[in-house]
């Protein structure tokens, strides 16, 4: 049993988690419960969308457990084992509980039979999306007022046309049927 605060994934941060449910070859219990939820029941957001002070993968931060303060420590994906003390993983109950949380939200685990344990998010120090979304910002416009600064929300890669591309325009053909194969 857990309580199911808002969670908030990446669609990368949520493709993630689907694979490893997907592959998950562990009995039925409190992680299986809580990446069942997180996989049906969070909100996915594009990486550009996605809130500055949500926990996302590579996010650090600072946390309470049942009221004493963690970390900072790094949300990654590598497996528990070979991780060093500063990292915390998401094939962990911990890791996989705060993924998703914002600033400020708790969540309630359970560990086993009648035992729980409450996470709150203290603070996201650093959010990998967030700081991209920054640098993009920030970078100074090719031509104008070097003060300027470019913030495009949606950017379109051109489309290259090569042989393969499919039929080309002829502009000095007037017929507007099909052309003859």
């Amino acid at each position: 049993m857990s309580t199911r605060p808002h969670c908030q994934l990446t669609t990368k941060d949520h493709a993630i988690l689907e694979v490893i449910l997907e592959r998950y070859q562990g009995d039925y219990g409190p992680y299986l419960k809580l990446l069942d939820q997180k996989v049906h029941g969070s909100t996915v957001h594009f990486r550009d969308d996605i809130p500055p002070k949500v926990v996302t993968l590579n996010s650090r931060l600072t946390y309470f457990v049942d009221g004493l303060l963690t970390g900072p420590h790094l949300v990654v994906q590598g497996q528990p084992g070979s991780l060093p003390s500063y990292a915390l993983s998401i094939h962990t109950l911990r890791g996989l509980a705060l993924l998703g949380l914002a600033e400020g939200s708790a969540i309630t685990v359970e560990l086993g039979s009648s035992v729980h344990e409450t996470l709150r998010v203290d603070a996201v120090l650093s959010q990998p999306e967030a700081e991209t979304r920054v640098v993009n910002i920030s970078k100074p416009l090719a031509q104008g007022d070097a003060s300027e600064k470019e913030e495009n929300i949606v950017s379109f890669r051109p489309r290259i046309i090569g042989p393969s591309s499919g039929p080309v325009f002829i502009p000095d053909d007037d017929d507007p049927g099909p052309s003859a194969a």
